[in-house]
């Protein structure tokens, strides 16, 4: 509740970020749809702190009035921290990354994303990366385009066998997206992909699957078997799901 806190600032449209609600109450109530469900919520300004409240900033954001029941109740979290370019925000003034890039309290204008495995805990860091936590040495790619945080790929590979998916001079357009839990892609290269792999639901073939390699920016990123395909009492499941984004942000893989 917005309310409760004595700094916040109640904002009544996203093009107007430092007028409040006025008087009469009125303002925008604003939905964002997104892979599994979907938040209602109203704007508002406020401090916000993370961690230990070593990184604070002045910042623009929608408090949730409204949930989907898929997947907020069945996940331990009851929000959404964008963290995309400011092109995909509310407004200008509604990116939390460029809110706490301009307060100056990161040590670095980055962020770094630790995916937990086999009872890991997960977690991100602002202002630096962990090398402690890094499978290998870091790889940068340009943001292709701004917005998602999207690169160019330029073929996908399975074991050693290139697939040619990106051929011409567009390549192959990839979002970075911490909070896809599956990789998605066209129907069509989702269908092929998963015809190839032909991955066993009794997982009698887990052994024998090959890796899938992306190539961004001339690095292949490898993901093995036990990366791409969740195993649960003995039964498969390739980690593989079609979304097809129409032009001119699509054809896009996530």
């Amino acid at each position: 509740d917005a309310g409760v806190s004595a700094t916040a600032m109640q904002i009544a449209y996203a093009d107007q970020p430092t007028t409040p609600v006025g008087q009469d109450g009125t303002r925008d109530i604003v939905t964002i749809t997104f892979g599994t469900g979907e938040m209602s919520g109203v704007y508002v300004r406020d401090n916000v702190c993370l961690g230990q409240g070593a990184v604070c900033c002045k910042a623009n954001f929608v408090a949730a009035t409204e949930e989907s029941d898929e997947p907020f109740s069945l996940v331990p979290f009851d929000g959404i921290l964008g963290l995309s370019l400011p092109q995909m925000a509310e407004g200008p003034d509604f990116s939390m990354v460029d809110r706490l890039v301009e307060s100056g309290t990161l040590k670095q204008s980055l962020f770094g994303v630790f995916f937990g495995n086999d009872g890991e805990e997960s977690e991100i860091t602002f202002g630096e990366y962990k090398e402690d936590r890094m499978a290998s040495e870091l790889h940068w790619a340009p943001v292709t385009e701004q917005g998602y945080w999207q690169v160019e790929m330029s073929d996908v590979l399975l074991g050693e066998d290139r697939l040619g998916l990106c051929a011409g001079a567009d390549k192959c357009k990839v979002a970075v997206d911490t909070g896809t839990s599956l990789l998605a892609g066209p129907s069509e290269v989702v269908r092929m992909l998963i015809e190839k792999l032909s991955v066993a639901e009794d997982c009698s073939n887990f052994n024998d699957l090959p890796s899938i390699g992306f190539m961004v920016g001339g690095k292949e990123l490898r993901l093995e078997a036990e990366d791409y395909v969740a195993q649960n009492g003995g039964t498969c499941t390739l980690g593989l799901m079609s979304l097809d984004i129409p032009p001119p942000r699509g054809p896009l893989f996530i």
